[in-house]
């Protein structure tokens, strides 16, 4: 005899395999391009075109990324990253601690619609902003130039910055300042030596997620920097592309080369990022 019981049992049943059905396909559609990218960079010239394709690579080979590395300007496109994403993240955080401990700390005419503002900013992508942004940076002569292009990044991890460390810093008692006025230090002092050295983890955090966000962008590294020898990686990689011919192996190769230090930087500090973020999850 089948119960309502079993009916809602079997409904469930169905309902999760459906769900699980659902999230298999989702993943796999995500992974196939990286799988696909992982594929032809262990794959030999002649074996990256042989038909049928073959899925993993029936003859395993270093060589694209030997050749990837051997090409006169990846190091050169790697420094200019590495330099770029680390000035950055420093400028970024400072900013964004100053900025955020302004809008926690100190009420001032127009703080909520300066917050506002600041959620609103991100809704638009950088594509959508790319113009405006190029326009001032040669109304200031600061196109093909390292400054110009740390202006750019300021523009989009500033914001973020701000947002994420408002929240650590409202985790932080305003009593500790208060105490350590009392006991004689001034503003900035009690800024330094307390509520800095609590805010590690969300400096921390903020750091990371600003130094990643920097590392892989390309759209404002393509525009702004128009010199080669100005390039950064993610850019410099697109010419492996030729006008009549792609290496397709040394791309994907230098495409694995520019995701792995990040990769790398992710796996040793994950559980501080992620610790770092959720405290931070405070809400006023």
């Amino acid at each position: 005899m089948i119960t309502r019981r079993h009916v809602r049992a079997r409904e469930s049943l169905a309902l999760k395999l459906l769900w699980g059905s659902a999230l298999i396909a989702i993943l796999c559609f995500i992974l196939f391009p990286i799988t696909q990218m992982l594929s032809t960079a262990f794959k030999g010239q002649t074996e990256q075109f042989s038909f049928p394709v073959s899925f993993l690579p029936k003859q395993w080979t270093f060589i694209n990324f030997e050749q990837a590395l051997q090409y006169k300007a990846f190091l050169r496109y790697f420094l200019n990253s590495l330099a770029m994403s680390s000035v950055t993240t420093v400028a970024a955080v400072i900013i964004s601690l100053l900025g955020a401990y302004g809008f926690t700390r100190l009420q001032f005419p127009g703080r909520k619609f300066f917050l506002a503002m600041i959620i609103f900013s991100q809704m638009f992508c950088l594509a959508a902003i790319i113009i405006p942004i190029y326009r001032i940076l040669a109304a200031l002569h600061l196109i093909d130039s390292y400054l110009g292009l740390l202006v750019a990044y300021l523009t989009f991890s500033v914001p973020i910055g701000v947002w994420l460390l408002r929240s650590f810093l409202m985790s932080v008692p305003v009593e500790l300042e208060e105490a350590a006025l009392v006991e004689g230090a001034t503003k900035f002092e009690a800024f330094r030596k307390v509520v800095v050295p609590l805010l590690k983890p969300g400096i921390g955090a903020t750091g990371a997620y600003v130094f990643f966000l920097t590392w892989q962008e390309f759209l404002f590294s393509l525009v702004i920097m128009t010199g080669k020898e100005h390039r950064t990686l993610p850019v410099g990689i697109m010419d492996f592309v030729g006008q009549y011919e792609t290496n397709w192996g040394n791309l994907m190769a230098s495409s694995i080369l520019v995701v792995l230090p990040v990769l790398v930087i992710f796996v040793f500090i994950q559980r501080q990022l992620i610790a770092g973020l959720v405290e931070g999850a405070v809400k006023e």
